[in-house]
């Protein structure tokens, strides 16, 4: 807290590293909310999911009931999808990005003022019933709900969420975010109209910091599919199909040449494919580099045309959806044109700087969906507005090396980099690994009795400790494969699994429901999950909440052509692309993981690795030792 108090004053950057439980949201929010109100600022937390703004409330809370000081009021802002109502009825309009909500809801809110009968009754409401609003507004000073209980009080109240977030923000001095809030252009010019303050007014939190680079590279990234360019065809032939630039090809027949051209590039680079049908890869892969003006030549070539007709073919393009959208919006549908989307990628594939940028030919669907992308690789191009505010604080449980992530995101020199060790007693934790099982796959491949072994280590652990039980997977697909084998039988305990898709009230209600599981149930609860997903990060488990977490594998990342290109710009620009890139990410998901299981100093809880590789990590794991039985080390730490 002296060192956050010692940056906010000399408004500098701070980055730091403190164990998981150790306390860093009450540490951050009392240090910048005493010096905020002192010096008239705003705080700005933001977090990778809305999950994690969920704890920031809770201690948010706290500090007030603790305090008794009204001025401390915080709300939690969350995205159109989840705090509109009626993209909550919707699923049609809940899957809009968020320039399709803002379009439908302008759109909505004029209906309404023009009709008493037409447009969205939330916010009918919202203008039209000052009593109701003024009474949510109280009830929200009085109580300071999390997002999810505000959107819910809302609901019963049939007033829009979203609107009187809106209009709160401004008297609140913390403001809970995620991070797409603060670094997609946009929005953020939009989140800072309604704050109604100066940029060097505005204290930032980075939390869960170690998410951010990836976070922002695939922000800045564009990607163009095979479904979409289908979805393309399908939006020409609905609403009319012209003839674009230079009158040579009509819209349906420019997105069926892409389509061609998409698969030949998939083939050749991916598949390794030559005319003749036979394939150079001895391998299987997912992706490749291509080079960086193939598509545009490849679409002047076969269209006969200069790259300056192209440009006006991509400017009809953007041009057509547009007169789209707006015939949507006049139907009371989402504004939404799969054309606008393909001119608005064309326009950026064109114009992308290549030294920031890798292009790809990407198949991860298995020949259903191929795509191209532009994969950003400097994550610094988007973080230039956090050298505008007064100060920012980043922090994590796991973020070494602090000087990576310094230098990736292009903070000040000056940035203070500190680290923190765990308070926390090494007696209440324990971390084991095994050595009989891998999920490296060339060893599953060679072994077949590897994969059985590991389900096996995993279901006598469930089954044998009545304990609420985290088992967490490198990765959804290996979640699927177990899943899919019908394994999930063999778990004789009351079993939770997190999926990919699942909404965020859903994965709440998943979350609360294997939490009290392990205080109410004498018998425990198992908890499916992913490293590095929403549960594995940033959501506190105490006490008999969660006693024992199983780690299958390491989560190393694919090694794709993206990984390559990332590892070797890496190289270029620190020369540890590997310990960079590879390495310290994995690390990073392995600690997020066990560090679920103490969340303070009574916390006891045990830690298995199920992977022979788990030594390689010993310089960030340092107290972990090698198990040759898993079930008896176990029964020993709970026995004493």
């Amino acid at each position: 807290m002296h060192n956050i108090r010692n940056n906010l004053t000399s408004g500098k950057n701070f980055v730091f590293e403190s164990g998981t439980g150790s306390g860093k949201t009450i540490c951050v929010l009392s240090s910048t909310l005493q010096y905020a109100l002192e010096n008239n600022k705003k705080i700005l937390y933001t977090t990778r999911t809305n999950a994690q703004q969920r704890q920031v409330i809770v201690e948010l809370r706290a500090i007030q009931k603790k305090t008794g000081d009204k001025r401390i009021f915080g709300v939690g802002m969350q995205g159109r999808s989840n705090m509109c109502l009626l993209a909550r009825d919707d699923p049609d309009i809940g899957n809009g990005t968020s320039e399709e909500l803002s379009k439908f809801c302008s759109n909505q809110k004029k209906l309404t003022a023009s009709n008493k009968n037409k447009g969205c009754k939330y916010y009918r409401n919202y203008i039209g019933d000052k009593q109701r609003i003024n009474s949510i507004v109280e009830w929200t000073k009085n109580n300071l709900p999390t997002a999810e209980e505000f959107i819910e009080f809302c609901e019963k109240k049939a007033a829009c969420p979203y609107e009187i977030n809106k209009m709160m923000i401004r008297e609140a001095v913390v403001v809970v975010v995620p991070y797409v809030y603060v670094f997609d252009k946009t929005i953020r010019i939009m989140l800072f109209d309604w704050l109604s303050v100066s940029d060097d007014d505005i204290i930032l939190i980075v939390d869960e910091a170690h998410n951010l680079p990836s976070y922002i590279r695939d922000l800045f990234s564009a990607q163009l599919s095979m479904w979409m360019l289908n979805s393309c065809v399908l939006e020409a032939k609905k609403f009319g199909d012209p003839k674009l630039s230079g009158g040579k090809v009509s819209v349906s027949k420019f997105c069926k040449m892409l389509i061609e051209i998409i698969s030949i590039l998939r083939d050749t680079y991916v598949y390794g494919i030559l005319e003749n049908g036979i394939r150079t890869n001895a391998y299987v892969k997912n992706d490749a580099f291509i080079p960086s003006h193939e598509l545009e030549s490849e679409i002047m070539s076969r269209l006969k045309i200069t790259s300056k007709t192209l440009h006006d073919v991509v400017s009809d393009l953007v041009a057509y959806g547009e007169k789209i959208q707006e015939y949507q919006q006049k139907e009371g549908k989402l504004p939404r044109s799969y054309l606008h989307k393909l001119g608005a990628f064309l326009e950026f594939w064109i114009h992308v700087e290549m030294d920031q940028y890798i292009k790809l030919i990407v198949d991860a669907s298995g020949g259903k969906n191929p795509r191209i992308e532009a994969y950003c690789l400097d994550p610094s191009i988007g973080t230039g507005i956090i050298n505008e505010f007064h100060s920012s604080i980043h922090m994590s449980g796991t973020l070494e090396p602090l000087e990576e992530y310094r230098d990736s995101l292009g903070l000040s020199k000056e940035t203070e980099l500190v680290f923190y060790p765990s308070p926390f007693s090494k007696e209440n934790r324990k971390i084991f690994f095994v050595k009989d099982v891998t999920t490296r796959y060339d060893e599953i491949a060679r072994d077949k009795k590897i994969v059985p072994r590991m389900w096996q280590h995993i279901t006598d652990i469930c089954n044998t400790f009545p304990k609420n039980i985290m088992v967490c997977f490198p990765s959804f697909n290996t979640l699927s494969l177990f899943q899919n084998k019908g394994s999930f039988d063999d778990i004789k305990r009351c079993l939770y699994v997190e999926e990919q898709s699942m909404s965020q009230s859903d994965l709440m209600d998943l979350v609360t429901s294997f939490k009290s599981y392990g205080v109410e149930n004498g018998s425990g609860a198992a908890l499916f999950s992913v490293m590095g997903g929403r549960i594995s990060e940033g959501m506190d488990f105490p006490a008999e909440q969660l006693e024992i977490a199983v780690i299958v594998g390491i989560p190393y990342p694919k090694p794709t052509a993206r990984q390559r290109g990332l590892q070797k710009y890496y190289d270029f620009k620190f020369g540890k692309g590997w310990e960079y890139t590879v390495n310290a990410p994995a690390a990073r998901k392995l600690l997020q993981s066990i560090g679920r299981l103490i969340r303070d100093e009574n916390d006891r809880g045990v830690a298995v690795i199920l992977d022979k590789r788990a030594p390689r990590f010993s310089q960030y794991i340092r107290d972990m030792r090698e198990s040759r039985d898993i079930l008896d080390d176990i029964h020993m730490f709970m026995k004493k």
